[in-house]
């Protein structure tokens, strides 16, 4: 018994050991485990910090990089500061771009390396290309800082920032200049602006491709394709054709329309009819056709809404958001049709380009005779050839002026329509052509007409005022007859003030259009109700609204600002097949200019 007792104690005691192994054993793992998730969250937030870092210093690189390249510094230094475990290197021969331009004068192709200033840690690379910095990793590419890059109107213009150097790099670098003048690629010798015709097709090949076409993508209204991992091919539309017309009023931004400013707003439409059965707009032939449309919403505006009076709209109206301020706002819109929120619109095209280019044709021809002043014998002067007129040209005291078919008149400076003065434009034979290189004033009683049954194209490349008095007697006028189709295009900025009338007559709108590029564009009817009737395309501007107004056939702005506006629109459904230009194909994209800028960056 006493040796069983002996052997019993043992076992107890050699479990009481054992236990103390495992539970040391246990303990050591634990910490272990502890330590080495501790290091790796350690050295996760570590390279975290890294990358963040780089991230501000690789902006930092492209400010610098900038400043060097377009001359405002022969060089600048920079501390990068990669931390540990990591690759910074500069490759001259990392990436490259493709431009090809075709145009009817023919196709032209240039390729030019990037170069980069690479970080790369592991699996994350971070680089300085092309003027933009980028990132990328197992995930995919994104972009940090853009490249340098302005599309305005007709205008693209790339001036890429090119890296020279080869090796690793310490923490301080400069950046300097390499020595040689920036590169045209295009313009070229061969290919000059404006671009007439074919597309524009730029291919990136970079580890960063995807970046780069999301990035043209944004900017642009490009066709981007990925053909590999590492390369994207953007394809610009240098030619469109605009949709049909139907809408009364289309504020085609992204901003919504501020309704405080609107006093009362009222839209119907009804339908001028053909040449054989001509219906002018009245009573009798109002409908409920109208479509109001808006890419935003109906905000409050600065005030509310507690002038609002009344919005009242015979057919549909369209928004891109469900904007509606509440409240007292519901009560005072009435619409007949449907009302419709978070409508996707597709966006319309600039129509700089297109006016920019048909006013280069025009100068680029050239007069039979050149004059530099109109006797105005007997009170009228006619033009009956082409013909080039130096300075200003001022039609005033009751003098007309008389262009005749077929013809083709440039004005250097501005031309100015006023005190009963006025312009007959007689299309009768043959369509007319007019180049004012200035601005087009039309003011109190002065009267533009045109007539004949052909085109009249006014190209105007300031801005267009019309101006009454604020009387009956003192209407500002530019109008056209029931044949003829009289189009007006500008680039500068365009004012409607005090009564002014631009108008078809017999109210056949599809025979009046106004162009506007970018400029703003100004209605003030407060000394007079301004009316236009016709179509008032301008898709880039900013169109403020003040006073009384009517709108007869369509109009169409970037966004609309109401300042105490009282607005009719009558909506011409006989613009429905109708597109701007005729219809025609005009350019998106007439002026490219893309240029390298050579840097070289070495360890300090």
């Amino acid at each position: 018994m006493n040796g069983a007792g002996r052997g019993a104690t043992a076992e107890r005691a050699q479990s009481e050991v054992l236990g103390t192994v495992l539970l040391l054993g246990l303990t050591v793992a634990v910490v272990g485990i502890t330590v080495a998730l501790g290091g790796a969250a350690l050295d996760d937030a570590q390279r975290t910090a890294d990358l963040q870092r780089v991230e501000g210093a690789m902006t930092q690189v492209d400010s610098k990089a900038s400043l060097v390249a377009h001359g405002g510094s022969p060089s600048q230094r920079l501390q990068l500061d990669p931390g540990r475990n990591a690759d910074l290197r500069v490759d001259e021969g990392a990436g490259s771009m493709r431009i090809e331009v075709e145009t009817e004068n023919g196709t032209y192709t240039n390729e030019t390396t990037l170069g980069a200033i690479i970080y790369e840690r592991g699996d994350d690379v971070i680089a300085y290309q092309g003027g933009g910095v980028w990132r990328a990793n197992a995930n995919g590419a994104r972009m940090v800082s853009p490249p340098e890059f302005h599309y305005r109107g007709d205008t693209l213009t790339l001036p890429l920032v090119t890296v020279a150097g080869e090796g690793d790099l310490s923490d301080s670098v400069t950046i300097s200049e390499s020595g040689g003048r920036p590169e045209e690629l295009f313009a070229s010798e061969n290919i000059s602006n404006p671009l007439l015709g074919g597309n524009v097709t730029i291919t990136v090949e970079s580890e960063y491709a995807e970046a780069w076409g999301r990035f043209f993508e944004s900017r642009t209204e490009a066709n981007v394709t990925q053909l590999s991992s590492d390369e994207v091919q953007v394809e610009i539309r240098t030619k469109t054709v605009h949709p049909t017309l139907t809408t009364s009023a289309s504020s085609v931004g992204s901003s919504s329309i501020a309704a405080g400013g609107i006093r009362r707003l009222e839209a119907d439409s009804y339908d001028s009819g053909t040449d054989s059965d001509p219906r002018p707009y009245g009573p009798d032939t109002a409908d409920d056709n109208a479509v109001v449309r808006t890419n935003g919403g109906f905000g409050r505006g600065e005030g509310g809404i507690g002038r609002l009076e009344e919005i009242r709209i015979r057919g549909d109206l369209l928004m891109g958001a469900d904007d509606f301020p509440p409240g007292q706002f519901e009560k005072k819109v009435y619409v007949s049709g449907e009302t419709r929120t978070n409508v996707d619109f597709p966006g319309l095209n600039p129509v700089s380009g297109a006016i920019r280019q048909q006013i280069d044709e025009l100068r680029d021809r050239e007069p039979e005779r050149e004059t530099g002043s109109f006797a105005f014998d007997g009170g009228t002067e006619r033009v009956d050839e082409d013909t080039e007129f130096t300075g200003d040209l001022v039609v005033s005291g009751g003098n007309t002026l008389i262009v005749e078919s077929g013809t083709t008149l440039t004005v250097d400076g501005d031309l100015d329509v006023e005190d009963g003065g006025s312009i007959e434009f007689d299309a009768r034979s043959d369509e007319i052509d007019v180049l004012v290189d200035g601005g087009m004033f039309v003011d109190e009683t002065g009267r533009v007409q045109a007539e004949g049954g052909n085109p009249v194209n006014l190209h105007v490349r300031g801005p267009v005022t019309v101006r009454g008095d604020g009387t009956d007697s003192g209407t500002a006028s530019i109008s056209t007859a029931e044949d003829t189709r009289f189009e007006l295009f500008t680039l500068g900025r365009v004012t409607l003030d005090d009564g002014a009338n631009v108008s078809a007559d017999g109210d056949r709108t599809e025979n009046l259009w106004l162009y506007a590029g970018e400029d703003a564009i100004d209605v003030n009817g407060n000394n007079g109700r301004v009316r236009f009737t016709g179509v008032l395309y301008a898709p880039e501007s900013a169109m403020t609204l003040d006073g009384s107004m009517t709108f007869t056939g369509s109009v169409t702005a970037n966004e609309f600002e109401f300042n105490e506006a009282r607005l009719k629109l009558h909506y011409d459904e006989a613009l429905r097949d109708n597109q701007p230009f005729d219809g025609r194909s005009v350019p998106v994209v007439s002026h490219l200019h893309v240029s390298t800028h050579n840097v070289v960056v070495e360890s300090d």
